[in-house]
C-alpha cells in the first residue's frame, strides 16, 4: 500500500474541469483563508478507490488528526490496518500485519502531498499548486488544485467544503487511479496534544529508517 493511497479516491468532478473558474490569485486566497481558520482538525473518514473503468477496487475506513505546524496522524482500520505519524522532521508508517515500521525524513515531495493542507505551511500552497474555485449557490465551495511540478505524486486534487466544514477530497493519481475521501464527524480547533502524533508500535517491530521516498511509498 502506498502513502498516496491513504489520500486517494475517485475524482468525480461535479463540474467540467475545463470550464473557467476563479482567477488563481482569488481562488488561492479564498482557500488559504479557509484553511487558516483550521488550527487543528480530527475526525473519521471513508475512502473509496476505483480504477479507470469506475470499478470499485477498495473501501477503507479510519480516523485522522492534524495540527499546525507539521503534525499529522492517519489511521486506516478497515479492512487492513496501517498508521501514519508525521511531524516536521519525519514520517513513520506502521503496518501491523507486517510487523514493520518505515521511517523517512520529510522532504519537498512529501510536503507536496495533501497532508500540506491539514498540517503544512498553507502559505506555500501557491508555490506548489495552481488553484481554481467553484461555488454552488452558497451551499458548497470546491477548490481544484493542480500541481505545478511534474514529479508530483498526484495529478489533480479537488477539495469540497459545505459551509465551513471540510467534507471531501477527490484525487487523481499518476497511475490512473481515482479516489474519494469523505470526512465525517470532523471537529476543528480542539486541543490535540503531542502524544497523538508520536509513533507507537509493539516491541520487536522491524523498524527501517531513512528509506528513499519511492521505497517508503511501496512499503506494505
Amino acid at each position: 500500500m502506498k502513502i498516496l493511497s491513504l489520500y486517494s479516491v475517485l475524482l468525480l468532478s461535479l463540474v467540467s474541469l475545463n470550464s473557467v473558474g476563479s482567477p488563481n490569485g482569488a481562488a488561492l486566497n479564498a482557500l488559504v483563508d479557509r484553511l487558516a481558520a483550521i488550527e487543528t482538525i480530527e475526525g473519521q473518514f471513508v475512502q473509496y478507490v476505483v480504477d479507470q473503468k469506475g470499478t470499485r477496487l477498495q473501501e477503507t475506513k479510519g480516523a485522522f488528526k492534524a495540527r499546525r505546524p507539521g503534525m499529522f496522524y492517519w489511521a486506516t482500520k478497515e479492512p487492513l490496518e496501517q498508521y501514519i505519524y508525521a511531524n516536521n522532521d519525519e514520517v513513520t508508517i506502521y503496518d501491523p500485519d507486517l510487523e514493520q515500521a518505515t521511517v523517512q525524513r520529510v522532504n519537498k515531495q512529501v510536503q507536496a502531498t495533501p497532508a500540506l493542507l491539514f498540517s503544512g505551511d498553507i502559505t506555500a500552497i501557491g508555490n506548489q499548486f495552481d488553484v481554481e474555485q467553484r461555488d454552488f449557490e452558497g451551499v458548497a465551495v470546491q477548490f481544484l488544485l493542480t500541481p505545478k511540478q511534474g514529479d508530483s505524486l498526484f495529478e489533480r486534487l479537488l477539495i469540497r467544503f459545505e459551509g465551513k466544514q471540510l467534507v471531501e477530497m477527490r484525487l487523481s493519481d499518476s497511475l490512473g487511479q481515482e479516489s474519494t475521501v469523505h470526512f465525517v464527524e470532523t471537529q476543528v480547533n480542539n486541543e490535540i496534544g503531542d502524544q497523538a502524533f508520536e509513533a507507537s508500535f509493539p516491541e520487536g517491530t522491524d523498524v527501517i529508517r531513512d528509506l528513499p521516498v519511492q521505497n517508503v511509498q511501496d512499503a506494505g
